[in-house]
């Protein structure tokens, strides 16, 4: 998945279903299954119990930029096949492939179809924009991620996803903890490329105004350097088929954004047909020429593809508008090239997805054989140009120095961050924010820059003692320079442990073993997990338990001194404890 800067963090999820302390192993290199060789590894930051499984997410960063590493995953019962992922470019000069669709919900070999194509044209990242499935059920979604699997190509290389939220998905936490998204409400932007593109993935099944509209117009005020803007949501605002109903609070609340900002392409779903629409705006004016539902055909509005079709069963495409450029039922998925001055638009059929050969990251814009393409007025591809690419500023030209690492460390209710920064300029001063959902920040202080630093690090340290409760906030260290324009971001996540709001447990790295308490009324399988304040697994065991108060014995002899969260479930409740390690 991708849930932060493309080009230099990825996070990959797995379901645990065995065995103990997973770790991911990775490096530039490929050695194959011999972990020990790999250069790196990460434990899994975030577990979570849903759907039936347990769901572990490692959050890789500090990446090199369009680069591809190699990983397995080793835990106590044996090491996975060997994968890979290669990271985005991170220049505004790159060229992105893309395929973009949704609704997989029921429909198996066409969802397996679709599945292969990503497999098959090797995109940079998919957009997934909802309904994976059509009840939302545990045995549902396991059945999706085993034929996700379909999607990894046969050198191993995996595809990372963007999701969305549809109407299927019965809540938000559905896409928060099958995919990891940055999110609770899941609408979020990421920047592709260095600003070649900003992709925002909003959510229609929460309100099209209140925080989400909000956070939107500010995001695309600010982005507006950027040369293209792309939008992925499920419902349409204006569905292709008349059993579907229209959209009118998103046509009015979303659309004159799209406008007015500049948002060049829409990918919409769930009336489970294919469509492509000229460039249109929205309008309340009925007499403008070709005024068709709330919107006409503009030369500067907004290009919106989909409607679904990677699973879903077909409906008709019987409700075209005057400003459709082109309308049918077959399962399909949109397949999008995007460089500084266009975007092509190609409509993939994926019936024959046996027959179409694989392409290799040297070849990815290339047409794989056998490949069949829905023709649009008679070509196979239709082309946005760039009519913004005036406002276009590259980022790389605005760096005013880069931090090279970061930390942060909670005690004594104090966060203590730690970053150190190189190619320093002169007179930038560092602003640093906290937040709990990653939308809505405050700044909490000012650190003056130490002056011009060349190749050599420069150390700095702030300490944020505003009250915290138990829980997770985020830091962001921002770069600012004369004029107060922000150029490089930070950002750090931290647990805040050792609260007044959580029993605390206290053991010893000498004494080896932490001994946790706990009461059951009945039989049950315990899990307990524990993490250290930037939400990193250090331990996770699970126990077949019998009624009655008991202890539990966790091995600590790894881990340094300092305050940890401990999480234990058992009988569908989770129990959180804040956990003191002394030497």
């Amino acid at each position: 998945m991708i849930r932060d800067e493309p080009s230099t963090t990825i996070t990959i999820g797995w379901e645990q279903i065995t065995g103990e302390n997973p770790m991911v192993y990775y490096s530039t290199s490929d050695y194959g299954q011999d972990y020990s060789k790999y250069a790196y590894q990460a434990y899994p930051q975030r577990t979570v119990h849903a759907k039936g499984m347990h769901n572990h997410f490692a959050r890789l960063s500090k990446l090199r930029p369009n680069t591809v590493y190699y990983f397995v995953i080793k835990d106590s019962d044996g090491i996975s096949q060997r994968f890979s992922f290669k990271t985005l470019p991170d220049e505004h000069e790159s060229r992105l492939s893309i395929i973009g669709g949704g609704d997989s919900r029921n429909h198996k070999i066409a969802r397996q179809n679709a599945n292969k194509m990503v497999a098959r044209c090797r995109p940079h990242f998919v957009l997934f924009a909802g309904d994976m499935t059509g009840g939302d059920s545990s045995r549902e979604w396991q059945e999706w991620l085993d034929d996700w699997q379909l999607t990894i190509a046969k050198d191993g290389r995996m595809t990372a996803v963007v999701a969305a939220r549809g109407n299927h998905e019965r809540s938000d936490a559905s896409i928060v903890d099958m995919f990891d998204v940055p999110h609770e409400m899941v609408y979020y932007g990421l920047t592709f490329a260095r600003g070649l593109m900003r992709v925002y993935t909003l959510n229609s099944m929460q309100s099209s105004s209140s925080s989400q509209l909000a956070w939107l117009e500010k995001d695309l005020k600010e982005s507006q350097t950027i040369a293209w803007r792309m939008a992925q949501y499920h419902h349409p605002m204006r569905p292709h088929n008349r059993r579907k109903h229209e959209q009118e609070y998103m046509r009015i609340h979303w659309g004159k954004l799209f406008h007015r900002y500049a948002i060049q392409l829409a990918l919409e779903c769930d009336s489970h047909l294919s469509k492509v629409t000229w460039p249109i705006r929205a309008t309340t004016n009925k007499a403008e020429p070709g005024y068709d539902e709330g919107f006409v055909q503009d030369p500067t509005g907004t290009v919106f593809v989909g409607e679904g079709g990677w699973g879903a069963p077909l409906r008709d495409a019987d409700d075209s508008k005057r400003w459709t450029r082109a309308v049918g039922s077959f399962n399909q998925v949109k397949w999008f090239f995007v460089d500084l001055n266009k975007i092509e638009i190609r409509t993939i059929k994926t019936e024959n997805a046996n027959a179409v050969t694989y392409l290799l990251d040297d070849n990815r814009f290339y047409m794989p054989q056998n490949i069949d393409l829905w023709k649009i007025d008679g070509a196979d591809f239709i082309t946005i140009y760039n009519q913004n690419k005036a406002k276009f500023v590259p980022k790389k030209a605005q760096i005013l120095m880069e931090i090279a690492s970061s930390s942060a460390h909670f005690s004594n209710n104090e966060v203590a961050l730690k970053w150190k920064s190189i190619y320093e300029v002169d007179e930038v001063k560092f602003k640093i924010q906290v937040s709990t959902n990653k939308v809505f920040w405050k700044t909490v202080g000012i650190v003056p820059g130490a002056g011009p630093s060349a190749n050599k690090q420069r150390h700095y340290e702030y300490v944020d003692r505003t009250e915290k409760r138990g829980g997770k906030y985020y830091y962001r260290i921002a770069a600012i320079d004369q004029s107060g324009k922000e150029f490089v971001q930070e950002y750090i996540e931290v647990r805040t442990l050792g609260s007044q709001s959580l029993d605390v447990i206290e053991g010893s790295v000498h004494a080896g073993q932490l001994q946790v308490p706990l009461t059951l009324t009945e039989p049950t399988k315990v899990v307990i997990e524990l993490f250290d304040t930037k939400r990193r697994q250090v331990f996770v065991r699970e126990f077949n338990a019998t009624s009655g108060e008991q202890s539990f014995p966790l091995n600590i002899r790894h881990l340094e001194k300092g305050f940890y969260l401990l999480e234990i479930s058992c009988n569908g409740r989770l129990i959180k404890k804040s956990v003191k390690i002394t030497s």
